[in-house]
């Protein structure tokens, strides 16, 4: 039995697919009230809960062979916080865990950057890694590069979550509905790209779909046992390079526009004491000012994913229906 946690969001879902595709025993663990619907079919159970409520997480873990957790806070329903979710939550998620003898807990988690103590979704990422790693479970971590799936829709465009179930970007959190109701379509509409940062800083760009195959493939890989990863695509782009392919793809060219990293690193201070999400996601736009330069290919190929490009991603999503 696999516990996929976290699995109603863009990751998770392509997650529970990939499992329920293998016919792999999965267990989607959802909240009562949020978006679950579409996870109902053969070989998928659904176990309601919420990681701030320690007896149904433990309900979640009972049988359970290997724990998925995707869950975060980073766009928040409610009461949620990141100290009850990415804290709290995942402390009791390692501890169930524990107790009913999981083989093997596979965590997403973010880049390593100088500054992760000073944005919630980063600082809380490395205290769960930490906890896992002096946990006595058998961990693997995979420290992703930024996903395309967002980071390509947060620079101006909708293409990046066309043809996608439950998409990161379309959450009803009115911070993000803001923000990309102000710069969502400037790449189709006005041939502009809106930049965090400089031009030259380099990624790793890699998919959602290209994370869950990782993810999916480390379950009982040898390779995987008590190991930390960090993924990403098959190139190293900068912002510039991004935005040129964008122009390719579409036939026209895109003027780049660079907001400096020291906008969003003010701006998040700003709106910490009103909201603790919409200043991690100006956090966050202040953190991709630090390159992650990963190299994945061999990686790849140990666990047999074919990664995607950027030029790849962005001609199968524009080819779909708006």
């Amino acid at each position: 039995m696999i516990l996929v946690v976290g699995a109603t969001g863009q990751l998770g879902t392509a997650i529970v697919r990939r499992l329920a595709g293998a016919n792999q025993t999965v267990r989607a663990f959802v909240r009562n009230g949020s978006n679950y619907k579409h996870l109902e079919g053969p070989g998928v159970e659904l176990a309601f809960g919420d990681l701030r409520d320690a007896a149904s997480v433990d309900a979640a873990c009972k049988g359970v062979d290997v724990v998925m957790a995707t869950a975060t806070a980073i766009l928040p329903h409610g009461s949620y916080s990141f100290k009850a979710v990415d804290g709290n939550g995942y402390q009791t998620l390692i501890d169930a865990s524990k107790k009913h003898n999981v083989k093997q807990f596979i965590l997403v988690s973010v880049p390593v950057t100088p500054e992760d103590k000073k944005v919630p979704a980063f600082n809380y990422r490395r205290i769960t890694e930490e906890r896992l790693k002096a946990s006595g479970l058998n961990y693997t971590i995979f420290q992703s590069s930024l996903f395309m799936d967002t980071w390509f829709a947060f620079i101006g465009s909708t293409i990046p979550g066309r043809g996608t179930e439950a998409p990161t970007i379309k959450r009803q959190f009115w911070f993000l509905k803001m923000f990309l109701g102000m710069v969502g379509n400037m790449i189709e509409g006005m041939n502009m790209a809106l930049i965090a940062g400089s031009a030259g800083t380099r990624h790793a760009f890699v998919t959602t779909d290209n994370v869950a195959d990782f993810m999916v493939e480390s379950i009982n890989h040898p390779k995987a046992q008590k190991a930390v990863f960090q993924i990403g695509g098959p190139e190293i782009l900068n912002w510039e390079q991004v935005v040129s392919t964008y122009g390719s793809v579409l036939g026209r060219r895109i003027k780049p526009l660079y907001a400096p990293n020291g906008v969003f690193r003010v701006a998040r201070l700003i709106f910490a004491p009103f909201s603790e999400a919409a200043s991690n996601i100006l956090g966050l736009n202040w953190l991709v000012g630090y390159d992650t330069p990963y190299g994945t290919r061999e990686l790849a190929s140990i666990f047999g994913v074919k990664l995607t490009t950027a030029e790849q991603f962005l001609k199968n999503k524009s080819s779909l229906p708006a």
